[in-house]
């Protein structure tokens, strides 16, 4: 039996969009600092991976919990690190963290143990790491890729079906625009997407991006907005992310501690109710 919680949680005014039969809100968690994946250095890197056990990266979930952050985004080690610190967190706060889990990466050989271990650990969502996506063509990493050369992206079809057949939604992960549109040209069974969205062109193309994002009906965990690094200032990622998404689609930041949190909580809610209500963004040109 999970514990009480310990304080009455008060979110602020962040909307939430439906996700399969949940409700996610527009600014989830990302866990990259969490996990130790800087991009600024490897002695940030190795901070992080000290800094960041299970016990505290629970302290900082509780906070998102507090201000109305309900999902965290986060990929599937082997020391099942996220995994522990939602089991801390529950048992501390009475309250159960959705989850919105990503497969290990490499060129997929591990997919099926990892989406059965990533089911076992509770997350209600899953998508296929962006860059074992990316791999099933002939490609640089999350460079340049080469449509015509390589293309065993159909590998994706089982292991959105045991996604699907362990009971969570199933996701695509990737780096490329190109990869989003053949992935709905072909009928993939997918729920929603993940992918980078910034208007540094880090990680993405971001005219390419958006115009592909705006073709599919489904949800997109928008990834990387800061540019990995922090090379783009919260206010204005988030402002690039919520006028240039769908008002479906949910952006992902990951924090180092709980006053970054509270800031792109109230960024949110302030840029979501400037907005009004949403309209359709101009493409860019």
């Amino acid at each position: 039996m999970s514990a009480q919680p310990r304080c009455e949680v008060v979110p602020m005014a962040i909307p939430t969009v439906r996700f399969g039969d949940r409700e996610v809100s527009r600014l989830v968690c990302g866990s990259n600092p969490f996990m130790g994946y800087s991009y600024r250095s490897e002695a940030h890197s190795q901070w992080q991976r000290q800094h960041f056990t299970p016990q505290r990266i629970s302290e900082v979930l509780e906070k998102c919990l507090e201000v109305g952050i309900n999902t965290l985004a986060g990929n599937y080690d082997d020391d099942r690190t996220l995994a522990r610190a939602l089991d801390i967190l529950e048992k501390r706060t009475g309250h159960r963290m959705q989850w919105i889990a990503y497969t290990h990466g490499g060129r997929g050989e591990n997919q099926e143990d990892s989406i059965a271990r990533i089911a076992d650990d509770g997350a209600f969502a899953c998508y296929i790491q962006g860059g074992v996506v990316d791999s099933q063509f002939h490609y640089n990493y999350v460079g340049s890729i080469v449509l015509n050369r390589g293309d065993t992206l159909d590998r994706a079809i089982p292991w959105l079906a045991l996604i699907r057949e362990k009971g969570m939604l199933p996701g695509l992960g990737t780096h490329r625009h190109q990869i989003l549109r053949l992935a709905e040209q072909r009928g993939y069974d997918t729920e929603f997407y993940a992918t980078p969205f910034n208007f540094k062109n880090i990680y993405c193309s971001y005219a390419e991006q958006f115009k592909a994002v705006r073709a599919t009906p489904k949800p997109i965990v928008a990834i990387k907005p800061l540019g990995g690094s922090g090379e783009i200032k919260a206010p204005d990622a988030l402002t690039c992310c919520f006028t240039g998404l769908k008002p479906t689609d949910v952006v992902a930041v990951g924090v180092e501690n709980e006053h970054i949190v509270e800031h792109n909580a109230r960024l949110t809610v302030e840029i979501l109710e400037a907005l009004g209500t949403p309209q359709p963004a101009p493409a860019p040109a």
